[in-house]
């Protein structure tokens, strides 16, 4: 019921309508609001940031914009909880989002670090997305739900990829926000027409055609695109290369 409820009420280009709104923020105090209005079209529970390596921002001390309690942000900070939070542990490691449940919660300190978060209103459902930059700058944007397991599936199978863009496109907001230098991308000619088409919505034996490549001269290129990026598949990589103007965006 959850989902159905959520497909009526999201409009057709609500991502690109966020997408267009989080690129056009040019000061910090911005970006929690972008985040509240994100979290209320996707009817979530909450959404955080926290950027990493950009300047003086550290794990102790990252950029952070959430729209959780103020209870719990100072709960947070004042049990040290970053140093044992499994998100941090292991953000730096993987480009693929990390669910929640995939914690083991054998041990006795995340398990309870995971319960007061579930009663400070954080969210019984949570997944969380790295972002890394090519000059070493690291996010990671998390989002909560509170839904049955069925519901938490079938939303992650079908929103899961909008929130790839909207977390890429928001770490470069913190960054332009906060003037640091974004990175400089070197795609050879034929990635670049690789990035093109897959954007465009063709498969990769349409882009093999299309471009004359064989199957595995495409596979090659797409995976060239996805390390330049760091991307964790292509669809990112899309979104990536259009925010950053290396293509243009298919009309």
């Amino acid at each position: 019921m959850y989902i159905k409820k959520l497909n009526s009420d999201l409009e057709e280009d609500t991502l690109y309508s966020l997408v267009e709104r989080i690129d056009q923020i040019i000061k910090s105090c911005d970006l929690t609001d972008l985040l509240n209005l994100t979290k209320e079209k996707y009817g979530l529970k909450n959404l955080s940031y926290a950027g990493f390596n950009m300047g003086e921002m550290t794990i102790k001390k990252p950029y952070v914009t959430v729209t959780y309690k103020e209870d719990w942000i100072k709960r947070y900070n004042d049990k040290l909880y970053y140093e044992i939070d499994p998100v941090l542990k292991i953000i730096s490691k993987t480009i693929l989002p990390i669910d929640w449940q995939s914690f083991d919660i054998g041990n006795p300190k995340i398990r309870k670090f995971f319960s007061e978060a579930k009663d400070a209103g954080v969210g019984r459902n949570g997944i969380s997305i790295p972002v890394r930059g090519r000059s070493g700058d690291l996010s990671v944007f998390s989002l909560t739900l509170d839904a049955s397991e069925r519901d938490w599936l079938q939303f992650k199978k079908q929103f899961i990829r909008d929130f790839q863009v909207l977390s890429v496109h928001f770490h470069q907001s913190v960054l332009n926000a906060n003037k640091i230098i974004t990175p400089e991308f070197n795609l050879s000619e034929r990635e670049l027409e690789v990035l093109y088409w897959a954007g465009c919505g063709k498969t990769g034996e349409e882009i093999s055609l299309i471009l004359k490549l064989t199957k595995r001269g495409v596979r090659f290129h797409v995976s060239n695109l996805m390390f330049k990026l760091n991307a964790s598949n292509i669809s990112h990589a899309v979104a990536k290369g259009i925010y950053f103007g290396l293509v243009k965006p298919p009309r």
